[in-house]
């Protein structure tokens, strides 16, 4: 077993990864939180009928009492009208400041359940079981949890840390090829902001990775959340800049997101697009040159990632950046790289880069 330990004090847990753990999620979970209280169980319609039954069972297995909630899958699903839903839930079957939520699925299932956990009865603890690429190499770890509204992505949620982290790469067998590399695009961005040997690495097995080798998975997923330990422990809450460096793509991303409904693009290919579009910026304000873009657009392609073809205004966008949860005092904070494996935020940058960024993502490309 791979295990990425976050010691943040009282809120310290573990990442454990490996195969075929979810059907020792009843024990495991068991270990950290005791036996015998009551867990609620949320995941969505894809997830729940592949894995729902076989956690439910070692769940039972652990001394549990289970209960579950289904979902609609995808991004829409990020609502209060869904966190409501979870509390009902919690109130029918009796969850309480002892029990735990446990959330099965990607990234969407993920942010709502820890949301929902938050915020009922002021705070239980969750247990993330992530079966997405992008959610097993990014929003599983870190205690960022939030919902949608019609006008801006992520602008409601809470910072709550998970118990513990289970993560089975064989669940990513099911995963569909479109959201498998949607994950892709998370673990380019860790490259871009923090290491450039691994984003080599990345070009020299993209066979492997595009395939979805099974010897590849529990490898990047453990060193992404290497990655993401280090951000979390230096700036857990996200005030001090760094952790923002997480966010890279995701400005220009969220705007794509939110101008086509949250209906075109998964997340990964939202923060593919995103990453062209900070290079381009970072190119016009003299931080990256025009080879490493190059290698960047290139990567990405490889993965079958879009890198434009956006079909909305770049006008349209500049707007939708205004809202971004980035924007303080009315100045957005953007990360740009210094070439590939180096991040930092800037605190201005100006309307004519921002709009090159977006008409470059716009253009007619994959």
């Amino acid at each position: 077993m791979r295990r990425v330990a976050i010691p943040l004090g009282k809120r310290k847990y573990t990442v454990e990864i490996e195969n075929a753990l979810l059907d020792r999620a009843g024990e495991r979970i068991a270990a950290v939180l005791g036996s015998g209280g009551r867990l609620l169980v949320v995941s969505d319609e894809n997830v729940y009928p592949l894995y729902g039954k076989r956690l439910v069972r070692s769940l039972a297995a652990g001394r549990f009492r289970v209960s579950s909630i289904v979902l609609p899958a995808g991004e829409r699903s990020k609502s209060g009208a869904n966190v409501a839903r979870i509390h009902r839930s919690c109130l029918e079957n009796r969850i309480d400041r002892g029990d735990a939520v446990v959330a099965l699925g990607g990234g969407v299932t993920g942010d709502l359940a820890g949301f929902a956990a938050a915020t009922w009865l002021r705070g239980i603890a969750v247990v993330q079981i992530p079966t997405t690429l992008l959610a097993q190499v990014d929003s599983s770890v870190g205690g960022k949890t939030g919902i949608n509204l019609r006008g801006g992505k992520n602008l409601v949620g809470a910072f709550h840390q998970p118990a513990l982290v289970l993560i089975d790469p064989e669940t990513l067998a099911t995963l569909p090829a479109r959201e498998y590399r949607s994950g892709l695009g998370e673990v380019v961005k860790y490259a871009m902001i923090r290491d450039g040997r691994f984003f080599t690495w990345l070009e020299r097995n993209r066979r492997a990775l595009v395939a979805a080798e099974p010897w590849v998975a529990g490898r990047v997923a453990e060193r992404c959340c290497r990655f993401k330990k280090e951000y979390v422990l230096d700036d857990e809450r996200d005030t001090k800049g760094k952790r923002a460096h997480l966010n890279f793509g995701h400005t220009f991303g969220h705007a794509v997101e939110t101008a086509t409904g949250y209906r075109r693009y998964l997340h990964g290919e939202a923060v593919s697009l995103g990453m062209v579009a900070a290079s381009v910026v970072a190119e016009d304000t003299g931080r990256m040159d025009r080879h490493e873009t190059a290698r960047l657009r290139a990567l990405l392609e490889s993965f079958e990632l879009p890198t434009g073809g956006v079909r909305a205004n770049p006008p349209d966008h500049l707007r939708l950046v205004r809202r971004d949860k980035k924007v303080e005092r009315g100045e957005l904070r953007i990360v740009l790289t210094r070439g590939i494996g180096s991040a930092s935020l800037v605190d201005s940058v100006g309307r004519a880069s921002l709009r090159k960024g977006f008409r470059e993502i716009c253009s007619p490309r994959r």
